[in-house]
């Protein structure tokens, strides 16, 4: 097992640049310490976007949009930090329950970059039997949801569930489809 005096006498230009002794360290230093500790802390609660890691110590005002730029870079360096990776597991966690566009606006909530949206959207759209099966398990959750029995619905009752599917993000032809199929609601 190595020890830390291994590392040192094996990297002694990686470790030139920091400094190791808590005494001999900047104000600035530490508050740059301090956020990537807090950082570090916010990310084990629950994985975070960029943006919205970024608004959160900005908001603290403790730190200057420097150190936060620092920190950032640090994160994402270490992986700490992916906004496409965020995406593609968000996609995962609610494919199956909740509509393609809804899962893109809770994407865009979160402050997800457009263009990290649009490539996760795609690679999950490239497995187009997930992507249709997911959406259609997701349609036929929400309509077991909203009704026990399709056929005892009156014409204003199946406008009203085909109202509330479309505002959730189905497609129409995912919805009658769905309805055609689910017969037993």
């Amino acid at each position: 097992m190595k020890t830390v005096e291994d590392f040192l006498n094996e990297h002694p230009d990686e470790v030139s640049k920091y400094n190791l002794d808590p005494q001999k360290l900047t104000e600035r230093d530490k508050l740059k310490n301090r956020c990537k500790e807090r950082s570090l802390y916010l990310l084990e609660q629950s994985p975070k976007t960029e943006s919205k890691l970024r608004e959160k110590l900005l908001k603290s005002g403790k730190y200057d949009e420097e150190i936060v730029d620092e920190t950032m870079e640090f994160l994402k360096r270490y992986g700490y930090v992916d906004d496409q990776r965020f995406a593609e597991q968000l996609i995962k966690q609610y494919s199956g329950t909740k509509s393609i566009r809804e899962i893109e606006q809770k994407l865009y909530q979160r402050g997800v970059a457009q263009d990290c949206i649009k490539q996760a959207m795609s690679d999950f759209r490239g497995d187009e039997e997930l992507s249709g099966d997911s959406e259609m398990k997701a349609v036929k959750a929400a309509i077991r949801k909203k009704c026990r029995d399709i056929e005892a619905l009156d014409m204003d009752g199946k406008r009203k569930l085909y109202a509330s599917l479309m505002r959730k993000g189905f497609s129409y032809s995912t919805v009658t489809k769905a309805l055609s199929i689910d017969e037993d609601c």
